[in-house]
């Protein structure tokens, strides 16, 4: 019975130890799993922040984005209108241009012929010259004289027959020389009367192409105004998208550093010089961290070394310590090269999105209407947009200047 009573309370003890130990294990894991679920709705709540503030930042860029975009569209709308104005007028300028043209060629055609007849002429002046020229050398018209004048002493049958042939084959060849004389100075004459039409026909052509370029000209100085209208819309348009990032602030320091030292703040100009400047920043910040790093090195792989082997040289201690100071150093170097590296392709970013803009609207620019014509146009022989329009786009002034340094460049070498 006293073993059974010790027995009982002994595992009524246990039991109360257990239970309690199983309640106290409850209430730990109760109070971690209240922790927990603390912590996870902290974060839930720290995350709905976050998620809330970026929405409304993106809600407000995007609002900005759509206001620009906008206004880009009521300023272009405008542009449009100016820029179809222009593109219309463009083939007025052309007809006109065509007009002047075709004067111009009809009266090239007709100085052509003057040409040719003047030519002629010269040409059968100098044969009828030298005609005359080899009649008084032969002396046809002397030799006449003398035989008529002079009576024959002795006369036969046969003399008589031979003075006759003489004077038969004489009279021919005068009569055909006189007539390849009269031929041509009849075609010198007739050659005279065709120039004398063609005389009046240029002065009619050159009359009515004096009306015709004053007409063309008027039609130039009009597309030039209307050209000149377009170039300043499309820059107004233009520049808005270059300066579409203009002062906006990073997550960057180096980056934000850069834009407030720019006049404009940030326009797409501004942003490539400033690339290639912080290109060779970054190459000065390389170059302290390879130093740094060099120097660092060794002291690190010394101290690594005595740890791994359990042999402590000497010079651990001053190893150590050179180790210790120069560590934060190139951490702060490596720091530094990344927040360059990062600014940079910050400014990359805004550098090719503001080019797409600029690429979109390139096809609006006056210059595509006028170059597409040109090559339209220059498919049979060259055209020159400045006979035409009175002006060259930016890509024709670019290919004359190489043109023209290519000639004095192989003048200089011939």
């Amino acid at each position: 019975m006293i073993l059974k009573a010790i027995a009982k309370r002994w595992a009524g003890s246990k039991l109360e130890e257990e239970t309690a130990h199983t309640q106290a294990l409850v209430r730990r894991l109760e109070k971690a799993q209240a922790e927990a679920n603390r912590r996870v709705n902290a974060k839930m709540a720290e995350y709905s922040r976050q998620i809330k503030a970026h929405q409304e930042q993106r809600n407000e860029e995007l609002k900005q984005y759509l206001d620009f975009m906008n206004g880009q569209l009521e300023i272009t709308g405008t542009y449009l209108n100016e820029l179809a104005e222009f593109q219309s007028f463009t083939f007025v300028c052309i007809d006109s241009w065509m007009h002047l043209d075709l004067c111009n060629q009809e009266i090239n055609i007709v100085n052509e012929k003057l040409n040719a007849i003047y030519s002629t002429r010269s040409l059968i002046d100098a044969y009828i010259n030298e005609l005359n020229k080899q009649a008084q050398r032969q002396g046809r018209h002397v030799w006449r004289e003398f035989t008529s004048a002079r009576e024959i002493g002795v006369t036969t049958d046969f003399i008589e027959a031979r003075k006759r042939s003489i004077e038969r084959s004489s009279k021919n060849n005068n009569d055909k020389f006189n007539n390849e004389l009269n031929r041509l100075k009849s075609h010198r004459s007739r050659l005279l009367n065709e120039a004398t039409t063609l005389k009046d026909e240029k002065n009619t052509l050159d009359a009515n192409k004096v009306s015709v370029e004053e007409r063309h000209e008027a039609n130039k100085k009009t597309l030039a105004l209307k050209y000149d209208a377009c170039i300043e819309y499309w820059n107004v348009i233009a520049k808005k998208f270059e300066s579409y990032y203009a002062f906006e602030m990073t997550q960057n320091d180096y980056a934000n550093r850069w834009i407030k030292n720019l006049k404009e703040g940030g326009t797409l100009q501004e942003i490539i010089k400033v690339i290639g400047t912080a290109t060779d920043i970054i190459g000065c910040a390389n170059e302290i961290l390879t130093e740094l790093n060099e120097e660092y090195q060794p002291f690190k792989r010394r101290v690594q070394a005595a740890h791994d082997s359990g042999d402590y040289p000497d010079t651990f201690a001053h190893d150590n310590a050179e180790r210790k100071r120069l560590a934060p150093m190139v951490k702060e170097a490596f720091e530094d090269k990344k927040s360059l590296i990062e600014a940079r392709k910050i400014l990359n970013t805004r550098r090719d999105e503001l080019r797409g803009y600029i690429d979109r609207i390139k096809p609006l620019h006056p210059d595509s209407a006028i170059e597409s014509i040109c090559e339209m146009l220059g498919t049979d022989r060259e055209f020159n947009a400045w006979f035409a329009f009175g002006f060259n786009t930016k890509n024709q002034k670019h290919e004359h200047w190489e043109k023209k340094n290519k000639r004095i460049e192989n003048a200089a070498t011939n």
